[in-house]
């Protein structure tokens, strides 16, 4: 196992145990959502061609070209962390499904893919991948397949969850998650900088005081009443008791002690 394959592993492994992404983690989608639509011009070239490139697989009696599927790929502004509500865009790329009618389960042997990047539809190359051929054949109706050439591998998007398709895709992701969860994974396995939310100001500035705010404020000021009233009190103490002590402490030694006249008597 390369290393990158071995980074990817053990990524998975840690993003699978973080409890947030563990609880966010689902299985894999039901077949449902809408059907995807493929130009007339591109089943028709299928239905022509394609069943003859398919011949490199096998003798052509025994083959069958299942439906094509447009392909897609990562959206740069996804994997940066830019545009999380859109992981992928198509690409002018299909692929089809060879399989082989080996009594009632259909074998599968592998893919034709056909591109028009440059001018009309034309022959890509014929891969011998069975087990992509399988999952074409098994994916719900609706679903966006996301090439992936740096993992070398095939991934599924279906109403905003991410599931491997091939073994290239599982070696960065085990099962299903949502793509807002899978964006952090991506970008890390690419070496981005993983995407951060920015917290918004206006729910901030929206949001309710905590009820605990007033009562914070209710004990502080009761507090300072507190402490008011209790300097007051000491120094209060502090005048009474120099009062007190005043009155009872004998005078100096050299201060002469005095006796004022008392009111005279008759007769004196």
């Amino acid at each position: 196992m390369s290393s990158r394959r071995l980074a990817g592993v053990l990524l998975a492994a840690v993003l699978l145990l973080h409890p947030a992404a563990a609880a966010a983690a689902t299985p894999e989608p039901t077949p449902s959502g809408p059907s995807t639509g493929v130009p007339a011009e591109v089943s028709a070239w299928f239905a022509a061609q394609g069943e003859e490139a398919a011949a490199e697989l096998g003798a052509p009696e025994d083959l069958t070209l299942g439906p094509p599927r447009r392909v897609a790929t990562w959206n740069e502004d996804y994997v940066s962390g830019e545009a999380p509500d859109v992981p992928a865009e198509p690409l002018e790329e299909w692929v089809a499904p060879v399989v082989r009618q080996s009594g009632e389960t259909p074998e599968p042997l592998g893919v034709v893919r056909a591109g028009a990047e440059d001018g009309p539809l034309s022959l890509l190359d014929v891969v011998e991948e069975t087990e992509l051929a399988g999952a074409l054949q098994a994916v719900p109706a609706g679903t966006v397949l996301i090439r992936d050439d740096t993992v070398e591998g095939w991934f599924g998007l279906l109403e905003n969850e991410v599931w491997p398709l091939t073994e290239g895709a599982r070696t960065v992701l085990q099962g299903a998650l949502p793509a807002e969860v899978f964006q952090q994974f991506l970008a890390a396995w690419r070496g981005e900088a993983p995407p951060t939310s920015e917290p918004s100001r206006t729910e901030d500035e929206d949001a309710p005081l905590s009820p605990l705010i007033p009562i914070g404020v209710i004990v502080l000021a009761g507090v300072g009443v507190a402490i008011l009233l209790l300097r007051q009190y000491r120094q209060a103490d502090s005048r009474i008791a120099a009062d007190v002590h005043a009155g009872m402490a004998p005078p100096p030694d050299d201060v002469e002690v005095t006796e004022e006249p008392g009111p005279e008597r008759p007769g004196e």
